[in-house]
C-alpha cells in the first residue's frame, strides 16, 4: 500500500469511528454498509432493477459472468448510485459496497465504465492510489482497530469475522497489518 499518503491510515481510523458512531455502533458490532449508504444518501440497487438494461445484459452480469465484477458507482450531479452484484456472498457484498462508499466518502474521481461486446463490463482507466485509499478506508470501516483489540483475544478468526460480517481473509488481513497483536502482547 505504498500509494497511501502519510497519516492516511490514522485518518481512516478516525473517519470510520465517526461513521460507526453516527450509526450507533460499538467497535465490535458489524457495520451494515446498506445503513451507511442510507446515511450518505446513496441509493444501492442490483442490475435486475435497472431500467433500460436488456434482459440479456442483466443475465450476463448476474449469472453468466457474475464473477467478473463486484460493484460499480454511478454519479450524476449530486446523486450517487451503487449497482451491487447480487450473486456474491453477504461478506463479499459488504466488502464491495463499503469499498464503493469509500470512493464516495473520499470524493474520488469516478472511473469510466461501459458495456462492450457481448455485454462485458469494461473499465476505461484504473487509478491505483484511489483504489488503495478506498481499500484501506473500507477495510477499516468493516474491521476497525478497536474491534480487533476486542476480538483478537478470542483467538478464532472465523468467529470474529462472522461477528463483523466480513470474510475470514479480510479479518486476517486487518489483524496482520494493524499491529494489534504486538499491542496486546505488551498488555500481558
Amino acid at each position: 500500500m505504498s500509494e497511501l499518503r502519510r497519516g492516511f491510515k490514522a485518518w481512516c481510523e478516525r473517519a470510520a469511528a465517526g461513521y460507526r458512531r453516527d450509526l450507533g455502533l460499538r467497535p465490535e458490532d458489524a457495520l451494515n454498509p446498506l445503513r451507511l449508504a442510507g446515511l450518505l444518501s446513496v441509493l444501492v440497487i442490483t442490475p435486475e432493477v435497472l431500467t433500460g438494461l436488456s434482459a440479456s445484459a442483466a443475465q450476463h452480469l448476474c449469472v453468466t459472468d457474475a464473477d467478473s465484477w463486484s460493484a460499480v458507482t454511478l454519479i450524476e450531479g449530486s446523486k450517487q448510485l451503487v449497482i451491487l452484484n447480487p450473486s456474491h456472498s453477504t461478506a463479499r457484498k459488504n466488502s464491495d459496497l463499503a469499498h464503493e462508499l469509500s470512493h464516495i466518502i473520499l470524493e474520488h474521481k469516478p472511473t469510466q465504465v461501459f458495456l462492450g461486446l457481448n455485454d462485458a463490463l469494461l473499465i476505461r482507466e484504473f487509478d491505483r492510489t484511489q483504489e488503495a485509499e478506498a481499500e484501506c478506508l473500507s477495510s477499516v470501516m468493516l474491521v476497525p482497530r478497536d474491534a480487533l483489540l476486542a476480538l483478537v483475544p478470542i483467538n478464532d478468526d472465523e468467529i470474529a469475522a462472522q461477528q463483523l460480517g466480513v470474510s475470514t481473509q479480510l479479518f486476517r488481513m486487518r489483524r496482520n497489518v494493524s499491529g494489534v497483536e504486538r499491542q496486546l502482547a505488551r498488555r500481558w
